[in-house]
C-alpha cells in the first residue's frame, strides 16, 4: 500500500469518476484503475461499486476513505512540522458574515499576513445563507456567520444537510444601534418606543428580528445592501437597527461617538445570537486551514474581551 494509491481513491470518490479523476494525476484511465485494483487486493474487499450517479464507495470502501483522508491530512502535516510559518505558501478563502466582518475582518487581515506573508487570503462579506452555500458547494474553505438562538436548530439542520461541520466561536446579546437619538439617553428603552421608530433594515434582517421579537413598527422600513451605508443613515438619525453587540467593536463610527448601543427591554437579557465557524466536511482540512482556524478564533475571542472591556460603560 503506497500514499499514492490512497490520494488516487480519495479522488475517484470526489469526482465519482476513475477518468476524470484520471486527468488529476496526468494518469490514464487503465493505469488509475490498476492501481485501485492493486489495492484493493490488498484489502481483499471492493473500495469502489458503481450506481447511476457514477463510483460510489462500498460500505468497507467508506471506512477506508476515512482513514485515508486523515492518513494523507497527517502526512501533509508532517511535511509543514519543519517549515517556519513565513515559509508557508497556499491559498485560503474566507467568507464573513457583516457582523463577523465590521467587527473582526481587519485584526484578522493584519494578524493572518503578519504570520503568513506569502500565504493567499481572499476574504468575502456575505450574509449568513450565502457564506453556508459558498462553504457547501466548496467554492469558499471556511465561513463565520451566526443566527439568532431561536434559529439554532433549523440552521444545524441544514449545515447538517450540507455536509457541513460547524464549531460556535462567541455568544452574545443583541443591541439597539441608535445615533445621537433621544433612546440613546434614555435608561430603559422598551419595545413600546421602539413600535414609533424608523428600522434600517440591511438585507431584510431587521424585519425577521422584528417579528420575532413582537415588535410592529408603524413606520415602513429603511432598505440597505450596504454595512457602510446601514451605519451613515443610523448616524444622521434618520433610523434605528438591531445588531449584535459586536456589530460596533473596532468601528470608527461608535468609536467617535456617532452611533450608540443600547438595551431593549425583555429582549437583550433573553435574545442571543451565537456565531459559529463552518466548513466542509467532504474534505480534511490542511495543516495551513487549521491554523487559519485557530487564528481566527484566538483573534474574534482576544478582541471581544478586549472590546467589551475597555467599552463597557458604553454597551449593553
Amino acid at each position: 500500500m503506497r500514499i499514492e494509491q490512497l490520494q488516487h481513491i480519495i479522488e475517484i470518490d470526489n469526482k465519482k469518476s476513475i477518468s476524470e479523476a484520471a486527468k488529476t494525476f496526468f494518469m490514464s484511465q487503465p493505469q488509475l484503475s490498476h492501481s485501485v485494483k492493486n489495492l484493493e487486493a490488498q484489502l481483499g474487499y471492493k473500495i469502489f461499486r458503481r450506481n447511476k450517479a457514477g463510483l460510489i464507495p462500498t460500505a468497507q470502501g467508506k471506512e477506508v476513505l476515512g482513514l485515508a483522508r486523515e492518513i494523507i491530512n497527517n502526512v501533509e502535516e508532517m511535511k509543514t512540522i519543519g517549515s517556519r510559518e513565513a515559509d508557508l505558501t497556499g491559498n485560503l478563502s474566507l467568507s464573513l458574515g457583516p457582523a463577523v466582518f465590521n467587527a473582526y475582518g481587519s485584526q484578522i487581515i493584519e494578524r493572518f499576513y503578519q504570520m503568513y506573508p506569502n500565504v493567499n487570503l481572499m476574504i468575502t462579506e456575505d450574509v449568513a445563507l450565502e457564506v453556508i452555500e459558498k462553504v457547501a458547494n466548496r467554492t469558499c474553505l471556511l465561513g463565520v456567520t451566526g443566527w439568532p438562538d431561536e434559529q439554532d436548530d433549523t440552521r444545524k439542520m441544514l449545515l447538517d444537510a450540507s455536509n457541513i461541520a460547524y464549531q460556535e466561536v462567541i455568544k452574545d446579546y443583541f443591541g439597539l444601534i441608535v445615533g445621537n437619538h433621544p433612546l440613546a439617553k434614555k435608561e430603559v428603552v422598551t419595545l413600546a418606543d421602539l413600535e414609533e421608530m424608523t428600522f434600517v433594515d440591511y438585507y431584510g434582517f431587521t424585519e425577521g428580528f422584528l417579528r420575532m421579537f413582537g415588535i410592529k413598527p408603524k413606520n415602513q422600513s429603511i432598505f440597505v445592501y450596504n454595512r457602510e451605508v446601514l451605519k451613515s443613515v443610523i448616524a444622521a438619525n434618520e433610523g434605528i437597527a438591531i445588531f449584535p453587540r459586536f456589530f460596533l467593536l473596532n468601528d470608527i463610527y461608535f468609536d467617535q461617538g456617532l452611533l450608540n448601543i443600547q438595551g431593549i427591554e425583555n429582549v437583550t437579557d433573553r435574545m442571543k445570537v451565537t456565531m459559529y465557524l463552518i466548513y466542509s466536511r467532504v474534505e480534511p482540512l490542511s495543516p495551513l486551514a487549521k491554523q487559519l482556524i485557530k487564528m481566527i478564533i484566538e483573534t474574534i475571542r482576544e478582541t471581544m474581551h478586549r472590546s467589551l472591556t475597555y467599552n463597557a460603560h458604553r454597551t449593553v
